[in-house]
């Protein structure tokens, strides 16, 4: 089992909470969090921002800082579950990724097949900012976890 603990502080979920509420405002509906959505039997995706009602699926990436290859494939895999249910639904959805970093948003919007992808099947960039005292207290979590991280495979690599 993985322990999602490291991959996700509280702040970060904190965060999301509030980027949540931003984007419902900007969008002007309500949008449920962390809705599991039935694609077909036994099959589901928990998009983190979705709208039936509205056609709106939203994927939070609350990570501050330049991507390393696993974070790159937490975001191609946001945007195939967004396509997928596209796809299983037979409707079009406003597809959103919802970012709280300048560095992020140049490497979605730049030369990668993630930031293409993301223009030919018409996936929404929004940068939501935080207050300073959020976005620090996200730095530092995320400082916290590559110490916790590196820990671990001392252990691993000891053996």
């Amino acid at each position: 089992m993985i322990d999602t603990s490291k991959s996700k502080s509280d702040e970060q979920q904190k965060a999301e909470i509030i980027i949540g509420d931003h984007v419902e405002e900007e969008l002007s509906c309500p949008l449920k969090r962390n809705e599991k959505v039935v694609l077909s039997e036994g099959i589901y995706i928990v998009p983190d921002l979705y709208s039936e009602k509205d056609r709106i699926v939203g994927e939070i990436f609350a990570h501050i800082g330049s991507l390393k290859v696993g974070q790159q494939h937490k975001i191609s895999q946001d945007i195939l579950k967004m396509l997928l249910l596209e796809k299983t639904k037979g409707v079009k959805y406003r597809k959103v990724l919802v970012i709280i970093d300048d560095k992020i948003e140049e490497y979605l919007r730049g030369k990668s097949f993630i930031a293409e992808s993301i223009r030919q099947f018409g996936i929404e960039v929004k940068k939501v900012d935080l207050s300073h005292e959020i976005y620090e207290k996200i730095v530092s979590a995320q400082r916290q976890q590559v110490m916790v991280n590196e820990f671990d495979m001392r252990k691993y690599s000891a053996k």
